[in-house]
Parts: structure tokens; sequence; C-alpha cells
């Protein structure tokens, strides 16, 4: 049986506060918890108005404490703002507090643009020795040893567990020659989706992590009781899009009024197309079919999926959708 899991942002939908976007996450994890999912992973966005989720580190603990079973982690920390003996020590923290329920999501994309980047203070490390950095920190704590004479506390004899995230071939190799658990972004990108897939098996070198090659892939999904509210609710999602990506506009996702009332133009759907190649969106028969189609097709171990739409009740109807079709495939 595939396992499931959540990738959630803390989306900001207009007449909601950023409080709320926040507890709606936790308030989600609960219910994926509850629902048969295998892990919830909370993103890192800065400097906009459609995601709450900046701090994934504290998110995590706040829902690993309000969960009893699910996997927690981060999706991912975005390395290029910190230092790896920081995010060592956090990790090493959150897994000394939930022993066995913590995920170390790594990604090199900065989560905003320039002007993040200076905020940040990020420096101009090479993103991949920083991870390096990183995951000799955590190994040689858990052998009781030091690191360049550091020991990154508190001392726990468990890793976190530790993924790669990415849409890009050079992530792919990355995770195959350091043994390590790859996660593509297809919602993100898939531009590169096979490439990444054949470049990460091909390449994939055994570790002290991972013997066999493990592929995550993270999808865009709205689940509905019927094609047609399917349809409707992915407005939300699509509106954001093309206002985002097109236009450049720093948004809130609309209610759910506004994104059925737009009129989108002839290149904006052809976006939207564009962009629905590798989403699953339809009633539960439609979508776990698709799904479970794909994961045979592609060799993938687990299947994140991201939910947006504007209502949090719907949103909650979705993954309850395909957690009963998908739980009970074989």
């Amino acid at each position: 049986m595939i396992k499931i899991n959540i990738l959630d942002q803390s989306p900001v939908v207009t007449g909601n506060t950023h409080s709320e976007a926040v507890n709606q996450t936790i308030d989600l994890a609960k219910f994926g918890d509850e629902n048969g999912y295998h892990r919830f992973w909370a993103a890192e966005h800065h400097n906009t108005k459609s995601f709450a989720s900046a701090s994934p580190e504290i998110l995590i603990s706040a829902i690993a404490s309000s969960t009893k079973k699910i996997r927690i982690g981060s999706g991912g920390v975005l390395i290029s703002h910190y230092s790896p003996y920081k995010i060592a020590e956090q990790f090493n923290l959150l897994e000394s507090i939930y022993p066995g329920r913590i995920d170390l999501g790594i990604g090199r994309a900065p989560g905003g643009d320039a002007k993040v980047m200076k905020a940040m203070r990020s420096l101009s490390e090479n993103a991949f020795d920083k991870i390096i950095e990183l995951i000799n920190l955590l190994r040689f704590n858990s052998e009781n040893k030091n690191y360049n004479n550091l020991t990154a506390v508190p001392s726990v004899s468990g890793i976190p567990e530790i993924w790669i995230l990415g849409t890009s071939p050079e992530s792919a190799l990355f995770a195959a020659k350091h043994g390590l658990r790859y996660a593509f972004g297809s919602f993100i990108n898939d531009e590169f989706m096979l490439q990444c897939f054949q470049i990460y098996y091909q390449n994939f070198q055994p570790s002290v992590f991972l013997k066999k090659p493990y592929l995550n892939l993270a999808v865009f999904a709205v689940c509905a009781d019927s094609e047609s509210e399917a349809q409707k609710l992915s407005k939300c999602s699509e509106y954001w899009l093309v206002k985002t990506f097109l236009k450049n506009e720093n948004i809130e996702f609309p209610d759910e009024e506004t994104a059925m009332n737009y009129k989108f133009s002839v290149e904006e759907k052809m976006v939207i197309e564009f962009r629905r190649r590798s989403a699953f969106i339809g009633d539960a028969d439609t979508v776990s079919k698709r799904m479970t189609e794909f994961v045979k097709k592609y060799a993938v171990q687990e299947l994140t999926i991201v939910t947006i739409v504007s209502d949090h009740v719907k949103r909650k109807n979705s993954y309850r959708l395909i957690a009963e079709r998908m739980n009970n495939a074989h």
C-alpha cells in the first residue's frame, strides 16, 4: 500500500488572518493523524501574503504535540538562510522530544526574492556543502562523536529522517550520490520530473542512511464528491497561479466567490492547462485511480499531497476522500 502524506504551506485566504492560517495547519495535521496519513510536512516561505509558514521548525513542535503517531517534518528547511550547526541543534532537540517521528526535509531555494536573501543575511556559500555539513553533524552526534570539534546538542541516539527536496537534476543527483531520500515537488515545477527520477535511480549509492533508492513525489490535488465540484474548488489555486506568476502580484488566496467569478484570459487558460498535467483534480474514483497508476508507472514509494482551496472544511474533505480510497487500495 502506498504511503500518503500531507504538505501544507499555511495558505492565507482572503478574509482570514495569518494566525487563522497557522491554526488551520495544526487542525489539518490532527485530521491527517486521524485519517491514516503517514507524514505531515510544514513548508517555509518568506515575504508573501499567500503563506503564513515562515518557520517550519517551530510549527513542527506545535504539530507534534497535538498529534499522536503521524510523522512530522519540514518541507523543507531552506538551508541557504541558515547555519547547518543551528539546524542540527534544532532538529536534535525535536528528535529528543518526539523520538522517531521527526523528518528533516532540506531545500535549496530561498523561498522568496532578493529582498528576502538580504533580510535573512543569507551567505553565498554553496547550499550542497551546507547540507553535507548538516548531515555530518547529525550523524556524528548520533554516534556520540564530534564533527569539526562541535557537538550539536542535545545529543540523541536517533537521527531525524533526512530528505533532499527539489525539482532539478542537481538535487536528484546529490540525493542519489549521498544515499538520501529524495522528494520531488511536481506541484512547483514538473519540467524535469522524469529526468530527475532517472538520475536518482541510476546514480543511487547506498549509505548509512539508506540502502536502496526511496522516492517521494509531491503533487497538487483537489478531490470532491463530484468532478464539477472539484473543478470549482480548483479555481482558488488557479486564480492565485495566474495572478502570481503571470502578473507578479503578491496576493492572498481568493475567497470562493472571487475565484468563481474571475474570467480567465486565453493566455491564463493556457498556463492553467499546462500546470494541470501533473495535478490530480476530480472525484474520489478519478483521483485515486490516477494516483495509483502514476505511482506504479514511476516506481514512487510515497505520495505527498498539496491541496489549497478557499474553504478549510472542503480542503479536509478532499484529503478525507483521497485517504479513504488510497488507504484501501492494494
